[in-house]
């Protein structure tokens, strides 16, 4: 036999002076209106359940960041794309004020740019550009432009290696080193190398 209770005001159950258990043997809980929980949430089973007994009719379903008296921010499973989104600002109910956005995971990554173009830092978002590329299957790097190379002091050599670097501007007239297990020297400049070449 169902039984029903009925109050007009908030009714409340403390159990042992606040500080009790509050126990419900049974299969389900139906609650309708809003649930506030004020401390830490703890579940004995693995997952909190959104949308349970869902049987296809609800597309979105997800959970709400209360920020304010009257702004939420809301995280949702979107099941028309298979993704999650997020949105800094949604309505109560979820509905969004500011559009959600893929979360974006795993191999759902996009990069930037088309194939091998390396991924940099545009202003936030990554970026990419055709003149920057690098070849894997080749182990090969293409740079359409300049490279700067600042002061640095002569780096350790790499075995089987040349590196090229740049340093204080000596007689070869550049200023841009390289450094070798078998030689380290300046580069010459035309000039230079002209007059190098009169002299001796």
């Amino acid at each position: 036999m169902s039984t029903y209770k009925f109050v007009n005001d908030n009714y409340t159950i403390t159990c042992n002076d606040g500080v009790g258990t509050f126990t419900v043997n049974a299969a389900n809980i139906l609650l309708n209106g809003n649930v506030t929980q004020i401390a830490n949430a703890t579940t004995i089973a693995d997952y909190i359940t959104v949308a349970a007994n869902n049987t296809g009719t609800i597309a979105d379903m997800g959970l709400l960041a209360q920020k304010s008296p009257t702004q939420f921010a809301g995280l949702r499973w979107d099941t028309p794309s298979g993704n999650w989104q997020i949105s800094p600002a949604v309505t109560n109910t979820g509905a969004p004020i500011v559009a959600y956005q893929n979360i974006l995971t795993g191999n759902n990554l996009v990069a930037a740019g088309s194939n091998t173009q390396i991924q940099f830092n545009n202003n936030g978002p990554f970026g990419a550009s055709a003149n920057l590329t690098f070849d894997y299957a080749n182990n090969q790097l293409t740079l359409l432009g300049s490279q700067v190379l600042y002061n640095t002091a002569q780096p350790q050599n790499i075995a089987n290696a040349v590196i090229v670097y740049s340093n204080v501007v000596g007689a070869g007239g550049t200023g841009l080193y390289f450094t070798s297990s078998a030689s380290q020297n300046e580069l010459v400049s035309k000039s230079q190398a002209i007059i190098f070449s009169i002299i001796f």
